[in-house]
């Protein structure tokens, strides 16, 4: 979803009155009707910028050394892989989650120079910021990745109010987790669905007034052997097998998060999920 666009010697007619209300708009003074958009770009590469909704990725896990390694915490280490990926350093505490964010309008500070944009609606005169690059995105779509730092049965008290923090609709906000309905190292990414037993989840969706609308990346860790005793299996440690097919899930997830993040649901995402659907079949 686009917030804004500039560009140079661009001329937009339209029907009716508009009302801007994002908070990259500083108004000058007042009246209706028509857009003109001037834009003061530095260079050719920079006449045309367009400001995009942010996304909020959100990997699930337990906080502590104690935990790090475990099934139950592949959603951090999907955080940490799509953070190396992308260069978001996990840097800051907010909302009782580690998280690493770029900068973009509105409620992001600027970190690099800014230019400006004059956008004319009537006699209207509004003064748009952007920044010369975004940190901290994908391609130049704004993220904010977290690692709750609460124990997973409460992630949704880090969830919910970041993405309003950040002004983050439902659609964007991304839930990285272990599901052990699919085998290990297979991943699955979906426009939305329910909690399927996983309490870090039924908190997230707790937390959003029950709302279930936001697409999850699972990460496939397998059933417990045998009797083995769930909660035991879920708080240790891959095998070496199993830790190389999580390795190669961490890079093929990263990459499908970014083709997401870029395109949506569109048919990449279909071939990722066919691809993982029989990843392990042998013809």
């Amino acid at each position: 979803m686009l917030n804004a666009v500039s560009a140079t010697n661009l001329s937009i007619s339209c029907p009716r009155r508009l009302q801007f209300q994002h908070p990259c708009l500083r108004k000058i003074r007042s009246a209706p009707i028509r857009i003109r958009i001037y834009a003061s770009a530095p260079n050719d590469e920079e006449r045309l910028k367009v400001e995009y909704t942010p996304w909020l990725i959100v990997g699930l896990g337990n906080p502590g050394n104690k935990y790090h390694g475990t099934r139950h915490n592949v959603g951090f280490e999907m955080i940490d892989q799509i953070s190396q990926a992308e260069g978001v350093p996990m840097n800051t505490i907010q909302s009782k989650a580690l998280i690493g964010i770029g900068s973009f309008c509105g409620a992001f500070p600027f970190q690099q120079d800014a230019t400006t944009s004059t956008l004319f609606i009537g006699q209207n005169i509004y003064i748009l910021y952007h920044t010369r690059k975004i940190a901290g995105s994908i391609g130049e779509v704004p993220i904010v990745l977290a690692k709750p730092q609460a124990y997973i049965n409460f992630s949704g008290e880090s969830v919910a109010p970041l993405a309003l923090y950040y002004q983050v609709p439902l659609r964007h906000i991304l839930l990285i987790y272990d599901e052990m309905s699919l085998p290990n190292g297979v991943m699955k990414l979906q426009p939305k669905g329910g909690h399927g037993h996983h309490n870090g989840v039924r908190s997230v969706v707790g937390h959003l007034d029950g709302r279930r609308e936001f697409p999850r990346l699972c990460i496939g860790i397998g059933n417990p052997p045998g009797n083995m005793d769930m909660k035991a299996f879920l708080l240790q440690k891959f095998s070496s097998v199993e830790r190389e097919q999580i390795n190669a899930a961490l890079v093929q997830g990263a990459a499908a998060v970014r083709t997401l993040v870029l395109h949506g649901f569109d048919k990449s995402i279909r071939r990722f999920n066919l691809g993982q659907r029989y990843k392990y079949h042998k013809v």
